[in-house]
């Protein structure tokens, strides 16, 4: 421990004053066991106080009569003064530490605590006022609670329990009181209990939450020093990682875990001790919706309140809880061991730690779980509520309901990483204009982009869209679309239950319900998501109640991005031909498509078989054979024959419907022009190749692409076409050429397989000197999803005919 010599200080300050040369050494290497000093508490002003290096060689530099005259010189000159005839030795973190070594910052910091308790006095200033405070005054400390600086840093918590002796000065270095003295005007100012002011903590040693709770107003510099200037409270030791962040307080938890088995420190914002269920009423605000997701909060604010939270004995515990949720003690504990309580134990996949809990109704995934603390005012233990996800289970905010009887002690892995994200996007493309509902509001507001996609975020993981029909549509409906991001899952839910009331007032109703419910959304995406089929689209219907309609939601997104596609459409009741409850993959989705809007198309059915596919360089789709009776075009509709060679039927073209002249749609497509001379590569159905070849296939000659326009519009077109087009397939894209011909292994292909393949392409293979020229050789077809009336479910349809 280094500490200023104070007799020697005093003496090396007259003589640079007087402009003498000294070679006064001011420091001494001493042992604070031994060793009896004071030491100085003070709050530290930016650009004023005087390091090591500075104060060690000031006789040497040229401004050390500017230096004497800085404030943090003038603070330790006046210590030193107090302390002149008391104690030979005085400690000062400004200067006491050489702070360009990382391992003597990282011994002083883990050392300091001890350093503040051994000392025969503290020494605290109190800069900016005149008399110790005894009311809060805003108008002078606003930015510090009402009251002096001194009382709003972190690290002067400790400074403040741990000596024995500490006395208080104000700006003038007048003495304004001591800490036994002044301990009831202390505790109302930090909280922090009278016996503990007077006698220390080894007289009394509070709860992990209670210790958190006098650091929650209190502010650091630098975020990692709220855990560093709180580990000698704890009387634990951790490595200083300065650039860490947040994630130092997570390691200060871990580290009390590992000595202590003190289940306070999950108990940040408990439930209501004793409660069964969240009472009626209850009004969540944005900050208590925000929580991370794990069990550990990453910074003390979170225990804010929890002042008064006690430890409990382990068969108190289980004795009170039993009477709590009216059941054996034996049956809430490890093996029915009521003596000890269950240690913790961190791994991989979390805290491991088996817990007595109780499942929500309705909410088979959230739970109330019980912790061996307690109110000091309330006997009965507190409650949290978690939620599994996988085989992790979360924090988690906001749950209601009744909860079920016959508690359990389980083994719980519980998440001590935060999941947030740190954005995440929804996209919501609404096709809804054609049965008259708009979109009327979002809610929380600040969610919408300038856009208007929905963008979430850790501070606000949740938001609803509420649509309302317009004038001209008699039915007066409300529904929401509910799009959110809980434990790493996103999720979407669309609402049509809840009763009508005004906009703001419904989007309200709404966010409460499906908040409480988030966790059982995200599990409901995830198992959806989870199938040995992986689709890349999701499909949910919502039943508009009293109508033959349903709100058709569908979603997806790209695996590696943030971004999350969603459609939002009213469709007629389809016959009993949709579900209402669950997700359900849209199989056949034309995944690769990289498209403004998800689900446009489904992959269309080849029934009887279909002929070989051609893959084109610089192209995600398989094109098949064009029909060769007509020029095909992009936007033609027709029918697969059911023969083997899965011919398509022409039966007209979208862009040629008074539906597209009403909305103003011309046949635009999306073109893109490949090289001068492309090979394309076959896509074997069936029979393998005789001899393969890598780029057997087509051989195409100054070829472009045409495809359909993936837009909203003309998304509307369909829709609008889709009562009388039923299961039709759509043609939406062609590949162009100015001259075609066959490679010898396709000519192969066909000649194996004759009955397959349309004349015209047989007679190519018999007439290989003639180049034939084709205008549209290659082509994809695929159903659009307003067209796809599905398979029908029978209870379904049953529902759909009273309607009706």
């Amino acid at each position: 421990m280094r500490l200023i010599k104070v007799k020697e200080f005093l003496a090396r300050n007259r003589q640079i004053q007087q402009q003498v040369d000294t070679q006064i050494q001011i420091f001494a290497d001493c042992d604070d066991t031994v060793t009896k000093y004071c030491i100085l508490s003070h709050r530290w002003v930016a650009s004023q106080e005087v390091g090591y290096e500075q104060m060690a060689n000031l006789a040497k530099l040229d401004n050390a009569h500017e230096i004497l005259h800085w404030h943090g010189y003038q603070k330790i000159l006046k210590a030193c003064a107090a302390a002149n005839g008391l104690f030979e030795y005085l400690w000062a973190d400004t200067c006491c530490i050489d702070k360009r070594s990382s391992s003597e910052l990282s011994e002083a910091i883990n050392s300091m605590f001890r350093w503040y308790k051994n000392s025969a006095r503290c020494y605290t200033y109190l800069h900016d006022t005149s008399d110790f405070p005894t009311e809060p005054d805003f108008t002078a400390f606003g930015n510090s609670n009402g009251w002096p600086e001194w009382f709003s840093r972190g690290w002067t918590l400790q400074e403040l329990i741990a000596p024995n002796d500490l006395q208080f000065f104000n700006k003038d270095w007048k003495e304004i009181g001591d800490k036994r003295s002044r301990a009831t005007e202390l505790m109302k100012i930090t909280g922090v209990p009278v016996r503990v002011l007077r006698n220390g903590l080894s007289s009394y040693r509070p709860s992990f939450a209670e210790v958190m709770s006098w650091a929650a107003e209190r502010r650091t510099t630098l975020v990692e020093d709220q855990a560093y200037s709180l580990i000698g409270l704890l009387n634990i030791n951790i490595p200083m990682l300065y650039g860490e962040g947040k994630k130092a307080f997570q390691r200060l938890q871990l580290e009390f875990m590992r000595m202590s088995n003190d289940q306070s420190v999950f108990a940040w914002r408990a439930n209501k001790a004793g409660s069964t269920e969240v009472a009626e009423g209850t009004e969540y605000t944005n900050e208590e919706m925000s929580w991370t997701s794990a069990v550990l909060p990453d910074g003390p604010i979170a225990f804010s309140g929890c002042y008064d939270i006690v430890q409990m004995e382990p068969q108190e515990f289980y004795r009170l809880l039993s009477i709590m949720w009216e059941s054996d003690a034996k049956a809430l504990a490890v093996d029915g061991e009521c003596n000890a309580l269950p240690p913790f134990t961190v791994t991989n996949l979390g805290i491991r730690i088996p817990l007595p809990l109780r499942p929500y109704y309705g909410c088979p995934s959230v739970f109330r779980v019980a912790l061996a603390c307690r109110r000091r005012s309330n006997m009965m233990p507190l409650t949290i509520d978690l939620a599994a996800f996988g085989p992790i289970h979360y924090r988690y905010s906001g749950a209601d309901g009744p909860i079920q009887p016959f508690p359990r002690n389980q083994k719980l892995h519980l998440a001590y990483k935060d999941e947030t994200p740190h954005d995440i996007t929804f996209k919501l493309v609404e096709t809804i204009a054609v049965h008259n509902f708009r979109r009327c509001l979002v809610f929380p507001s600040e969610t919408r982009s300038e856009d208007g996609s929905l963008r979430l975020s850790s501070t606000n993981p949740l938001a609803i869209v509420v649509y309302a029909a317009n004038a001209s549509n008699a039915s007066n409906a409300l529904f929401a679309v509910a799009c959110g991001y809980c434990f790493g899952q996103d999720w979407v839910h669309v609402i049509c239950d809840e009763p009508r009331n005004k906009p703001l007032l419904y989007a309200t109703q709404i966010y409460k319900r499906t908040w409480r419910r988030g966790a059982e959304y995200a599990r409901l995406m995830a198992e959806a998501c989870s199938g040995k089929t992986v689709q890349p689209y999701y499909v949910k219907h919502g039943h508009l109640l009293g109508t033959t309609w349903a709100v058709r939601v569908a979603c997806g997104g790209r695996e590696k991005s943030s971004d999350r596609i969603v459609t939002v459409d009213i469709v007629e009741f389809p016959g009993g031909r949709c579900k209402t409850l669950t997700w359900e993959p849209m199989y056949g989705t034309k995944g690769l498509i990289e498209a403004d809007i998800p689900c446009l198309m489904r992959e269309t059915l080849w029934f009887g078989g279909r002929l070989d596919g051609h893959q084109v360089d610089g192209a995600h789709n398989v094109f098949s054979l064009a029909p060769t009776q007509r020029q095909i075009k992009v936007g033609d509709y027709g029918i697969i024959a059911n023969n083997n060679a899965g011919s398509f039927e022409y039966r007209g073209n979208i862009f040629s419907e008074p539906e597209a002249s009403t909305l103003k749609l011309r046949p635009n497509t999306d073109d893109s022009l490949l090289k001068p001379l492309v090979t394309t590569k076959l896509v074997p159905y069936g029979t393998p190749l005789p001899c393969p070849s890598e780029n057997a296939g087509l051989v195409l000659h100054e070829s472009k692409i045409l495809s359909l326009l993936n837009t909203r519009r003309i998304l509307d077109l369909l829709k609008h076409l889709s009562s009388r087009m039923r299961n039709y397939s759509l043609v939406t894209s062609v590949v162009q050429c100015s001259a075609c011909d066959l490679t010898g292994d396709f000519k192969a292909r066909i000649r194996t397989q004759q009955r397959r393949y349309p004349q015209i392409w047989q007679g190519y293979v018999r007439n290989s000197v003639t180049i034939p020229k084709m205008v549209t050789p290659l082509y994809t077809v695929a159903t659009p999803w307003v067209w796809y009336q599905g398979e029908q479910n029978q209870d379904v349809a049953s529902e759909y005919q009273e309607i009706r």
